[in-house]
């Protein structure tokens, strides 16, 4: 389910991108008309977050099973390496 969220919140980065150009191809052409584009670009952001979020709070290790905070390459409770 982590690699899930983790790909979603890859394609909801790249979707605000492509999103967000084409609202400013749309300004540059003079069309104001964007409201479905900002509604779009709100929503990936708002997976992308949502995403991230989840991945922070699932971030376990696997040998004592404790949530670890930091993304480093020991866990800061048994020592083990985390892989």
């Amino acid at each position: 389910m982590k690699k899930i969220a983790k790909w979603l919140a890859v394609i909801s980065i790249i979707v605000f991108v492509i999103d967000w150009s084409v609202m400013g191809l749309k300004l540059l052409d003079n069309n104001y008309l964007i409201t479905t584009e900002a509604y779009i670009g709100w929503i990936s952001l708002v997976v992308f977050f949502v995403c991230a979020f989840y991945v922070k709070l699932t971030n376990r290790c696997p040998h004592c099973g404790k949530l670890n905070q930091s993304f480093g390459k020991y866990c800061p409770y048994c020592g083990k390496e985390i892989n």
